[in-house]
């Protein structure tokens, strides 16, 4: 035994012809959209191949990149048969590629993301699908959402929960891996409660970051509708939606962790995001006419 087996454990080894109690959704998908900024592709795309450690599928909206990602996805598809790259021959905007993502994935459950975030926990796919099983066993219904701990937001105090709930996971009704959820020592004698899990879940009416729902519920979305009101994505629309389906939603606590990392904004992409409102305000037809149906709401016209 080398020196490194003997004082690291072995990782957990996902085996697709294994059945788990823990895997809620057989199909796992991915979904971002990238325009530009190469460098945090990159970094998105390596962590995933080093943490995920069980099979996903990965859908990138590519909004005509011109900084050599593009380019970099396509050489990258002829390498991972699970990387689909849908091509846009102009930036489209988020919204419409959040609309092309709902019209093409088809079930399971969906990881939707942008590629500034870079998930930093092993297995994180696996404890994901843990959290989806804990709602399942406590709640009656895995038709929840979950976000991620986002490392370096937290000090500027993003992440909150309005109350905290956990979910246990009793030793009978999971498998291996033990994750962070453990609710033992590992060195516990009971050996039969060291799989005895607890999800800890913020429940929020925001979530900022990935989101993690099932397709069903993401295919009732109305993103026709969803335009930004500021800077800084569609967050609040994401959860406004959640809202109105009446679905769960809010943080695992102690769960898979990642790093937003192209935050806090700098003055450059602040600049981006105003010139491409100015540009939307004149050019986007179906954002004027949610400007006009918000603008006659506030008024009190019909």
């Amino acid at each position: 035994m080398s020196r490194r087996e003997q004082y690291n454990p072995p990782l957990f080894k996902f085996e697709a012809g294994e059945s788990y109690p823990w895997q809620v959704f057989d199909r796992v998908t991915i979904a971002t959209v990238t325009f530009n900024r190469i460098e945090y592709t990159r970094k998105f795309l390596n962590a995933l191949e080093r943490y995920a450690q069980m099979p996903f599928e990965l859908l990138v909206i590519e909004n005509a990149s011109e900084d050599g990602s593009r380019e970099m996805l396509r050489e990258l598809a002829t390498q991972w048969p699970h990387l689909r790259v849908v091509e846009n021959r102009r930036n489209v905007g988020m919204n419409r590629a959040l609309l092309q993502i709902r019209d093409i994935v088809q079930d399971g459950m969906v990881v939707l993301t942008n590629i500034d975030i870079e998930f930093l926990s092993n297995y994180f796919l696996v404890n994901l699908q843990k959290a989806f099983h804990a709602a399942r066993l406590n709640l009656g219904t895995s038709d929840v959402c979950f976000g991620v701990r986002l490392l370096n937001c937290e000090e500027y105090g993003f992440r909150f929960a309005t109350r905290h709930q956990t979910l246990p996971i009793p030793a009978a009704s999971n498998a291996l891996p033990r994750t962070s959820y453990a609710a033992s020592s590992k060195d516990d004698s009971r050996t039969d409660h060291l799989l005895d899990e607890e999800v800890v879940v913020g429940w929020s009416d925001f979530l900022l970051g990935p989101t993690i729902l099932p397709v069903s519920v993401f295919k009732q979305f109305r993103l026709e509708e969803l335009y930004p009101l500021m800077i800084g994505g569609d967050d609040a629309f994401m959860s406004a939606e959640m809202q109105r389906l009446g679905v769960p939603f809010g943080y695992i606590e102690n769960g898979p962790v990642a790093r937003h990392n192209d935050w806090p904004y700098t003055e450059d992409k602040i600049a981006f995001y105003e010139s491409i409102a100015t540009k939307r305000a004149v050019t986007d037809l179906p954002y004027l006419r949610w400007k006009l149906k918000h603008t006659m709401a506030r008024f009190g016209w019909r």
